[in-house]
């Protein structure tokens, strides 16, 4: 019965328009739970504090990074507010402010030039709408999974010189305008845009299949690569170009401003002020 309860939740988020690789990460989360809840004779209507912090202590044994069992236990609680509204359960024991991990602060992982340099020179040797995508991940600042999920419809072209991605499954269903800040990048996009409208997807790949390649770049260039590493330059060079901090915020879809000040903090003092100054009128 669990499992057929979590098949109702996810068709209910496609309904809601989350995005599929959202669904495909909350349909393994959710697995998880119902393994947990098999293995060990738990009725998921009955769930309480103790067996929920038991499913966070079976997480954290396994070994999975803070970050990750957060997430997980988050997508537990998401699955339980929709029992809560069907009628299923009478409350969610799933309080995050009492089992949530505590997670090492990171400091974004922006790429130099040289390292740049050198995962630019592997990316033009992909086949050409791959390499094309991780050049709009770095020109955007798009997640890998925005960027998958892209259509030829979601290019689009301001005031006849400016083109703009439309992002409608960014972190939290959120929706967005991303700015194209390579001119370069910005003809190809609407290039490829006309070649292939009326299809589904702009660059015929899936997030998974873009992370393969990075993997492969990673091999290659004997550089720490991942494609989110894209976004972390991306937000490092308009910080350092001088771009107020709250643009910089809305440029990648952050909710929180100080998410973006954590860019900030790896910038030379003087550029930092600046920034920081500009936050504090906003």
């Amino acid at each position: 019965m669990l499992r057929e309860r979590i098949q109702e939740y996810l068709r209910e988020l496609r309904a809601l328009g989350r995005s599929p690789y959202t669904v495909v990460n909350y349909e393994k989360h959710l697995a998880k739970f119902a393994s947990f809840c098999e293995e060990n004779g738990i009725d998921f209507r009955q769930v309480n504090g103790k067996e929920s912090r038991a499913f966070r202590n079976r997480l954290v044994e396994e070994g999975l990074a803070p970050k990750t069992v957060n997430t997980i236990l988050g997508a537990v609680r998401s699955f339980y507010d929709f029992l809560c509204e069907t009628g299923e359960v009478k409350g969610n024991p799933w309080i995050m402010r009492r089992l949530r991990v505590k997670e090492e602060r990171r400091q974004p992982d922006f790429l130099t030039e040289a390292e740049l340099e050198k995962v630019m020179a592997a990316v033009q040797r992909l086949p050409y709408h791959v390499g094309l995508a991780f050049r709009v991940m770095l020109a955007a600042g798009l997640r890998v999974s925005e960027a998958a999920s892209l259509s030829p419809e979601d290019v689009r072209l301001v005031e006849g010189e400016r083109v703009f991605l439309r992002v409608r499954h960014g972190k939290g269903g959120k929706e967005r305008q991303a700015p194209v800040t390579d001119p370069g990048v910005a003809k190809e996009i609407l290039a490829v845009a006309r070649e292939r409208a009326g299809l589904p997807s702009l660059f015929g790949i899936s997030a998974g299949t873009l992370k393969v390649y990075a993997h492969q770049i990673k091999k290659e260039t004997g550089i720490s690569f991942h494609c989110h590493r894209l976004r972390h330059t991306l937000a490092t060079r308009l910080l350092n170009q001088g771009f107020p901090i709250d643009v910089v915020q809305k440029v990648l879809g952050h909710a929180d401003i100080s998410t973006t000040r954590r860019y900030a903090e790896t910038l030379p003092e003087a550029v930092l002020r600046v920034a920081a100054k500009v936050a504090e009128r906003g």
